[in-house]
């Protein structure tokens, strides 16, 4: 294991979640399975579902080939330089969208998808050579615990950015124009948290070329481990099924219901506060029972929760989503949070080739389906009748159908081998004691951040004071990262483990 000083080590985690907060809520705005983007496609460019559906798949197609390109790459630079390498061409290509508007429609619509494709596939290969360098940098002992509170600084700056682009993109009336500006301003930020990435302190097997380049046999191996493989299945089935729906959730917003940018950046924001109130309870049940039984719950929770929203929204009642996203705003943290960890945990201590074949594998599934369900919506009548004064769209059968099947799909989990995981009945014991994942104080919060300008500043402060709280250390901005973790880094360091 490489060990570093004690303070080389925490300006490292600093400067990783300072990066974190440019990149993180740049990448909200440009990955195209997510809502912004998606609402550009339909909203700007008049994209049907056919087109939402291929673009929605387009990460998981890129992380279908980047194991061959990863290896290709890891055999010519070191990790560190794949990571600088890929920051630039993930950011760069935005800067060419605001050029949009000045070309035709048809034009338009190739230019797009070739800059997106560029910067999508970019991003596949940085998230594996950032996932492998940062597992030599990050104590396992302390894992949760500094990607909770990690991912709870740069989601706030998440939720504060959509809040106001959102806000910005309705104000305009879905401006061509205005949304190429804001994607230009969105690869700026990339190229600002690639100076944090240069200020991280990395072991020799990140930042020099291995002696003896990786073997395209290595490849092979996680196919050889069985137990990984059954979480690779059960995140790419469980992705599959989510994404029948999931991508077609702003379509249905916008061009069935006609609701506003506004109203859907409000919607999302309120799944950033449900991941933000949300991340350090997640944290610490992952530290204390393991991530299988916290992922088995998170993942039963967002699933219920999709099916109680989504069977009801129609044009007469709509604002009870906001309930749902709240929800499976902190049922995602958790998720994500624990799929991570999990990877990570199950994989020996050569991590990139892992990851790269768990992001392939699990995305050749994953991206059937927005593919199937682009397709489901072309075969299936748009309205199928009427219930309790609403209309039954294609919509509803579709993401009850994915829904439904995410439900079923979490029995895969019982196949997955982790040490010292507890049952998942330990974790529910344990959350009914959690004020941060009592629903009824969740949504109580919740409210109060998104109505109370009071919270909301007193959230800004918080973060702010995050940020600041390592000012001597880093320069002219810092980050709080791990909260009374001295000994146990420091035992790290000695190699004397408590």
């Amino acid at each position: 294991m490489n060990r570093f000083r004690h303070r080389e080590l925490l300006l490292t985690l600093k400067a990783s979640t300072i990066e974190a907060s440019f990149s993180v809520p740049m990448l909200n705005l440009t990955m195209p399975s997510f809502p912004f983007v998606i609402a550009f496609a339909a909203a700007a460019l008049g994209w049907g579902p056919a087109g939402v559906g291929f673009m929605a798949a387009l990460p998981h197609l890129c992380n279908l080939v980047q194991p061959v390109l990863m290896t290709w790459l890891r055999r010519r630079l070191s990790l560190r330089e794949i990571m600088v390498l890929t920051f630039i061409f993930s950011a760069l290509p935005w800067g060419f969208v605001s050029l949009l508007p000045f070309q035709g429609d048809r034009a338009r619509d190739w230019t797009f998808m070739g800059l997106l494709t560029a910067a999508t596939l970019a991003n596949s290969l940085g998230s594996v050579s950032w996932s492998a360098a940062i597992a030599e940098v990050v104590p396992d002992r302390l894992a949760g615990r500094f990607y909770g509170r990690r991912n709870w600084v740069f989601g706030f700056w998440t939720l504060l950015v959509v809040l106001v682009v959102s806000w910005i993109v309705g104000r305009s009336g879905n401006s061509l124009t205005v949304f190429g500006w804001i994607f230009a301003a969105a690869g700026l930020a990339r190229m600002t948290g690639l100076f944090y990435l240069t200020r991280m302190k990395f072991p020799p097997s990140v930042t020099t070329r291995a002696a003896n380049p990786p073997d395209w046999s290595e490849l092979a191996t996680p196919l050889q481990d069985f137990n990984y493989l059954k979480l690779v299945a059960y995140i790419g089935v469980w992705g599959l099924l989510l994404n029948l729906g999931q991508p077609f959730y702003t379509v249905f917003l916008v061009q069935g219901l006609g609701r506003s940018m506004g109203e859907i950046g409000l919607l999302t924001a309120l799944g950033g506060v449900g991941g933000l109130m949300t991340l350090k309870a997640w944290g610490w049940l992952c530290d204390r029972f393991g991530s299988k039984p916290v992922l088995y719950v998170a993942s039963t929770l967002w699933a219920l929760t999709g099916i109680a929203s989504w069977t009801f929204a129609g044009e007469r009642l709509f604002w009870h989503l906001a309930v749902g996203y709240l929800v499976v705003g902190a049922t995602t943290a958790g998720f994500q949070l624990c799929q991570f960890q999990l990877m990570i945990k199950l994989s020996p201590a050569n991590k990139a080739p892992y990851v790269a074949v768990f992001l392939a594998l699990s995305s050749a599934l994953t991206a059937l389906g927005p593919l199937l369900g682009g397709m489901v919506l072309k075969v299936v009548p748009d309205v199928l009748g009427t219930f309790l004064g609403q209309t039954i769209r294609d919509y509803h059968v579709l993401i009850l159908g994915s829904m439904i099947g995410c439900l079923t799909s979490v029995r895969l989990l019982d196949w997955v081998r982790e040490e010292r995981a507890e049952a998942p009945g330990a974790v529910w014991d344990s959350m009914r004691r959690m004020p941060e994942l009592n629903p009824l104080l969740l949504l109580t919060g919740a409210a109060q951040t998104v109505l109370s300008p009071s919270a909301f500043l007193g959230l800004t402060r918080d973060s702010f004071r995050a940020v600041r709280r390592q000012v001597r250390v880093i320069g002219d901005v810092g980050g709080e990262i791990v909260e009374g973790t001295t000994e146990a880094i420091r035992s790290r360091i000695t190699g004397n483990d408590p």
